[in-house]
């Protein structure tokens, strides 16, 4: 991903002009935040007309937003809310960081309309890609990129001129995103969007949840409160935890390998608790298994499974944990501590 430029260190430009070519998204949420200074309205009058491409693409954000008249303005207003007025140095990299997440909001918007048939654009190619539980699938696409969907998966994909958007609706993806600086790879994953122009990363999400692991190169995520929106970057073998209504974790140092180990037909635990691998397994197995006991969860566990065989997984349990089994009639599972009554 190319370095964040920072335009206030151009000679002949004033230290807060707004000159990277996502600045035409943070122009539209800014004058349409009903908070606008006569200044401001000069400097974006200036800004708009010192290139042509500025007025295009600002023009192609204004009509974007004619269409979706029945999303609430209110919601844009709060991401470009501004009640402590930033200072004028304010930094290249905050500056993105604004930029970014008005852009995912519109990426995601406009892939919205699209799939509802409100704009008349047409994608280069879109599909609705599903798997069911066990099952596992790779997808080439036109650009370049490759998907792979893990076991019981839903993503929705548009790939257009100037934007590629996927939206993952449950489920894990890997991306092996096709290098392409003029049209970011966009995932929305509900509570957040993770942004990359060309790079090797992993995006699960749960009902509450996302997290993003990044094998290679560099991805962008946005998540948040729309009034106090984050934007992380992560690089090789990082990993963020972003839930719903909270702020999120701190960045991880992983094995991104072990992550995505699910495309090799395996699934790695190490020193996790008994809970985790359960919500895991499950993801895998015809029939859920359940835990008899919160104390049961807690148990600490280790070992490499396979995925294609996740009834294996079960029989294993009481051999690296001290615990027992039980099946039962519809085919269900209880995993209990080893010293209580099943």
């Amino acid at each position: 991903m190319r370095p964040i430029d920072d335009p206030g260190h151009r000679a002949g430009r004033p230290p807060d002009a707004l000159e990277h070519p996502r600045d035409a998204a943070q122009w539209f949420a800014r004058m349409h935040s009903g908070e606008v200074t006569e200044e401001e309205r000069r400097a974006f009058a200036a800004w708009r007309a010192a290139d042509p491409e500025h007025d295009r693409r600002y023009g192609k954000l204004a009509r974007l937003w004619d269409a979706a008249s029945s999303v609430p303005e209110s919601r844009l207003r709060a991401m470009a809310a501004d009640p402590a007025a930033p200072p004028k140095s304010l930094s290249s990299r905050r500056r993105f960081g604004l930029g970014l997440a008005a852009v995912c909001t519109l990426a995601v918007t406009a892939g919205a309309l699209r799939q509802a048939g409100w704009l008349e654009a047409s994608p280069q190619y879109a599909a609705e890609l599903e798997t069911r539980k066990g099952e596992r699938r790779r997808v080439p696409l036109p650009d370049g990129s490759t998907l792979d969907l893990n076991s019981d998966t839903r993503v929705t994909l548009r790939l257009c001129d100037d934007q590629r958007l996927l939206v993952l609706h449950c489920g894990e993806v890997f991306l092996d995103v096709a290098p392409d600086a003029s049209r970011p790879f966009v995932v929305d994953a509900g509570v957040g969007q993770a942004a990359a122009t060309g790079t090797r990363f992993d995006v699960w999400r749960d009902a509450d949840a996302m997290r993003v692991t990044v094998e290679s190169g560099s991805v962008q995520v946005a998540s948040g409160r729309w009034w106090r929106r984050s934007v992380r970057e992560l690089a090789a073998n990082q990993q963020i935890v972003a839930r719903a209504g909270q702020m999120p974790e701190r960045i991880q140092r992983v094995n991104a390998a072990e992550v995505a180990a699910w495309q090799r037909g395996k699934v790695v635990f190490n020193n996790v608790p008994l809970a985790s691998v359960v919500h895991e397994m499950n993801r895998y197995l015809a029939y859920p298994a359940r835990l008899a006991g919160t104390e049961t969860g807690k148990y600490r566990v280790s070992g490499v499974f396979s995925v294609d065989d996740p009834d294996a997984m079960i029989d294993a349990l009481p051999s690296i944990a001290p615990v027992h089994v039980r099946r039962l009639p519809d085919g269900g599972v209880v995993i209990a501590a080893a010293a209580e009554n099943l």
